[in-house]
Formats: C-alpha cells, structure tokens, sequence
C-alpha cells in the first residue's frame, strides 16, 4: 500500500509503498545472556517500539536492562541504553506521565518509541540484564515497514547514545550530552539531574552549548554555534523550576520534578527533562558536539539523532553498578575521545589591559603554564577575581571540531556574571603546510575577532552580535605556521554589545587550495594529554 506521512518521518526521506509488518514476543532476562528481541531482514524502517516491563522492579534493575540496536550489520550498536532511559524514564524511575512526539510512557509500565529507524539489510534489537535485572520479564511490540528492494535511498540510522556522570565538574567544560563524525541531525535528548551541590540553582551552571561543523559552503559558512541560557530555560520552563510543576508537551517539558527529604534543612530536586529539535531543526555536515553546564550534581542523558554511518563511539557506558543513581562515575573512565590539545589560551584580560593596537603582554612570551600575568585590569570586587582566579595564565585546549571556547577554560562561577563580564583572550596553534602558497581560512566567532599567522600585521575581521563565519586568504610556507587570535567577548563594558549570553567562542578551518585540512596542532615538545 502507498502511505502518506509529510512530517512524521523526522525529515528522513522514506518509500511511500509499504507492507506493515510486526514482531513480539516475552522473555525473562538472564545475566551474561542478551535477549534477541527481533532480527529483522531488510529493506525496512522500523516505526515503533513498545515494551511493557515488570511491575516490580527496582531501580537498580531498570538501571541495568541494556537495551542495543544495531544496523545494516555493524558490529558497534548505533543504540545503547538503559531500557527506560531510551523511553524517557531517568534515574531508575518506573513510571511517570510522558506524551511527547517521540516517546510515550503509560501507567503502569507500558512505554513507546515513535523514532522512523530505517535499515537497508538488517536491523537487530537485544536487551542485556545485569545482575540485578536477572530474571526480569518484558514484553515487547516491534511494528516495521517492509519495503522493495532497493527502494530505500535514505543514508541516515537513527542512533541514541546514554550516558551518565557523577560527580560532575562544576562551573567547568559542561557536561557531555554527544559527539558524533559525520553528516546527521541532531533530533534531541533526554536530560536528568539528582541535585547534591547546592551552592546555587541547578540551572544557574548554565545550558546547552551545541558545536557544528559544516561544509564550507553550507549556509552560514563552515560552523554554526547554539548556547542557551539557563538551565530550565532549554526544555521551556523559566526560573529555575524550583517549585515547577510537571508537565509533558510535544517537543519539550519537565515530565518529573520532586523534592527528595534527605534529613537536611533543605529537599533536593530531582528532575527528567526533554528537548526535540523538530521544528529548530538542527543539522551538521561534519561533526557535532552538545555539553551542557553543570554542578557537582549527578546527571544523566540520552542524545538522540541521525547520521550517515560509520558512527564514532564517544562514551562507554558505566560497570553494572555505576549505573545506578548515586553512584560513582568518572568522567575520565567514560569518555573514549582523543585529548591530545591542538592550541594554547591565555586570559581573561580586562579589555583596558590592550594597547592601542589591541595587543596584550602575553603575546610577547612563548606560551607555557608557567607565565602568569597579575595585570589582568580587573579590580578586586570582580568575578574574575574570585575561584583562585586572580591572574591570566597559560592553559593547553583541544579543540571541539574546529572551535576554541574561552567560555569552557576560564569559567565564571554564577551564570548571571557569565553573561555579562567584558573579557579578552589570546590563542595560539600551529599549521604544518606540505608546501608554500596560499590557503583559505574559515573564521567562525562571535564578539571582536583578529587574527594573525606566522609574523604579518594582525587583521581585524571585525565585531559579530551574533555568531557568523567568514572566509580570508593566507599565505604560508612550507613547514609549521603560526596563528594566533585575539577574541573580545560582547557584553557591556566590553566596548561591544551583542546578543550572546556568555558566548566566547571561535573557530578556524584551514583548507588548501587542492581541498585539503591542515589540523591545528601544537609541536610535540609542548603537547600533552589533558588532565580533563
């Protein structure tokens, strides 16, 4: 039969003639042994999910049933999560109200998908029980479409990816929600947070802070960069939530909000939350990296979204035990990603501190942690002052596919300074060229931009209210170049007022003329793992 779907399939191009098709069954877990739920022979798209799942589990069993889907015959799953987590369940939660476009919860503990998950070959669904799942029984519903053969062109799998983190690092690099290689779109995530620092709101860290990498020619240039506000503020809400209601919508709400009694003077929040970029569609040609800012709180995520494959792992999932709420699990024993640093940065500095050419003191140094520089012309009552931060200094940052976020090295501790403190910075990188002649820079930022390489005067590219990229020629020779940026903040008092919440942030691609990307890179000599 011929079906006529407009915008129900996530903007993925799909067969109009389709032959309905579903699988189900019941299993009991058993640990050390994956269930095979459904192995489906393609052309098909799988278009949705149900499961039912025991009225009697604990939060540590729902914590550990893993659920993994897999296409085309890939070895690594394009899907792995906790069971409820994919649904929208967060920490160990068996059931709360959710109607959303895409998942669906329903008392008890009956939850649907609604995500289009295309396959050209194969698509394979396994749920794994930990220990504490063992014996844990579900029910299942899988409703597909089969297709013709070769009537599937569309490139893009569906792909979810949870991750989960405690303690966090407050007021720090922001918490790691995806980080994906490829072309995709970003279709949305879930978000969890168990408060434990209670210096400030939850949502006063900060939010979301989403990096795109595009082609050169897509629209808007070679990046594109999204910062968000408060925290509550992402998922539709305002002021903070503390006394939020929850309340389920189409693409956005807070389905879970309670007060936990933990014998203190004070309850502590905890909370699930959703986002779907359905109508803000959010796109990337190249790569794409989504943290969120955060306290020393325990939080928890699902990322998910659409990219042509192979798909490149960011994370590991925590041991069996670590998946639980409450629980410790290290950043540095999750993530899978490189963190050899590609730039130096030095600041903050007071845009007082510049000399008419714009210059500051440090660009006279080599760079190197060692060098500190007291001037920052900062007075004593400012935020800059504060969290042992009374001097510039040197630091070592790995770039986020191409971006350099001031933002993310020298933090403020409350977000209503993080957005409006006038503030300069300085970086630093190396460009190794195969051979002399000239290349195309592709400049993203958003503030006052000037950009020098090797020893040639230093161009300003001009003031951005808002976050644009640009494209200038260079020259270079054979063997290392230097590039070196000098980026001003918008915000009062610093000069330039924009429209940027906090944002400090750039970007620079280096393309040759026969297309090909010279990587930042600082010499072997200097560069070293970061101590993240």
């Amino acid at each position: 039969m011929h079906v006529g779907r407009g915008s129900m399939d996530a903007g993925l191009t799909l067969p109009d003639r389709v032959a309905p098709s579903r699988t189900l069954g019941a299993v009991k877990l058993q640990v050390g042994k994956p269930a095979l739920l459904a192995d489906l022979d393609g052309p098909g798209c799988i278009r949705r999910i149900w499961f039912a799942m025991s009225r009697r589990s604990t939060p540590e069993a729902l914590r550990q049933m893993i659920l993994r889907v897999r296409w085309d015959d890939a070895e690594i799953p394009a899907v792995e999560a906790p069971l409820p987590d994919f649904f929208g369940l967060l920490h160990g939660v068996p059931h709360y109200p959710l109607n959303s476009r895409y998942l669906i919860s329903q008392a008890k503990t009956g939850v649907t998908s609604f995500f289009p998950m295309p396959f050209s070959r194969r698509a394979r669904i396994e749920v794994e029980g930990g220990p504490a799942a063992e014996r844990q029984e579900l029910v299942w519903h899988v409703d597909w479409h089969r297709y013709n053969d070769d009537a599937l062109t569309e490139p893009m799998r569906f792909h979810a990816q949870f991750r989960r983190e405690f303690p966090c690092e407050a007021f720090g690099q922001g918490y790691l929600i995806l980080d994906a290689v490829g072309r995709g779109r970003f279709l949305g995530f879930g978000y969890g947070v168990r408060l434990y620092d209670d210096r400030s709101r939850w949502s006063h860290a900060g939010a979301e802070n989403i990096y795109l990498a595009n082609d050169a020619d897509a629209p808007g240039g070679a990046f594109a960069h999204l910062r968000g506000s408060g925290g509550e503020d992402t998922f539709g809400v305002a002021y903070g939530g503390v006394t939020h209601s929850p309340s389920s919508h189409l693409d956005q709400g807070m389905p879970y909000y309670v007060h936990e009694d933990w014998g203190g003077a004070l309850a502590r929040h905890r909370l699930a939350a959703y986002r779907f970029f359905e109508h803000d569609v959010i796109t990337f040609d190249q790569a794409i990296q989504v943290h969120f800012g955060c306290m020393a709180n325990d939080i928890c995520s699902t990322a998910y979204w659409y990219q042509e494959p192979p798909h490149q792992p960011f994370t590991t999932l925590p041991t069996w035990s670590a998946l639980a709420a409450g629980t410790d699990a290290s950043r540095a024993d999750l993530e899978r990603m490189e963190t050899t640093p590609t730039w130096w940065v030095c600041g903050p500095f007071h845009p007082s501190v510049q000399d008419n050419e714009g210059s500051l003191r440090a660009e006279n140094d080599v760079p190197d942690v060692r060098h500190r520089y007291p001037d920052t012309g900062y007075s004593e009552d400012s935020p800059w002052r504060r969290a042992d931060r009374d001097v510039a200094c040197w630091e070592q940052v790995r770039d986020i596919h191409g971006f350099v976020d001031f933002a993310r090295v020298f933090v403020l501790p409350e977000l209503d300074d993080e957005r409006s403190r006038p503030a300069v910075g300085l970086a630093q990188t190396e460009l190794e060229a195969p051979s002399d002649g000239p290349v195309d820079l592709h400049v993203g930022w958003i503030g006052d931009l000037q950009i020098q390489v090797n020893d040639s005067s230093w161009q300003p590219l001009g003031s951005h209210a808002l976050f644009d990229t640009v494209t200038i020629s260079a020259d270079l020779r054979r063997g290392s170049n230097r590039v070196r940026v000098r980026l001003r903040a918008p915000g009062p008092g610093g000069g330039y007022s924009g429209f940027a919440w906090g944002a400090w942030v750039f970007a620079v691609r280096a393309i040759m003329t026969d297309g090909h990307v010279l990587a930042a890179h600082l010499p072997v000599s200097q560069a070293g793992p970061l101590n993240d």
